[in-house]
């Protein structure tokens, strides 16, 4: 299986701070909901950075974008629906 790396075009996203905040809350809900896995964990694996642009976790960038997606399609949702209401 091939892991995407920080060099994927999907982080070329522009988002505004509040959606960035949630995609790292929805993150780390996920990634702790997975097991046992502490806080500095969580943190080691996502924030450290390889050299080819990966993770220590090389699944931790294909659950942050799904996390993004997750997130920016509930926006999307919500702002349809304020949108189809005026």
């Amino acid at each position: 299986m091939t892991y995407p790396s920080i060099d994927d075009p999907r982080f070329d996203q522009v988002v505004t701070l509040r959606d960035a905040y949630r995609v790292m809350e929805q993150f780390a809900q996920s990634y702790l909901a997975m097991g046992d896995a502490p806080v500095s964990s969580f943190l080691w694996n996502y924030a450290s950075e390889l050299v080819d642009g990966r993770t220590a976790d090389p699944s931790a960038i294909t659950d942050f974008l799904r996390s993004a997606d997750e997130v920016l399609e509930r926006r999307q949702s919500s702002d349809a629906t304020w949108l189809s209401a005026r």
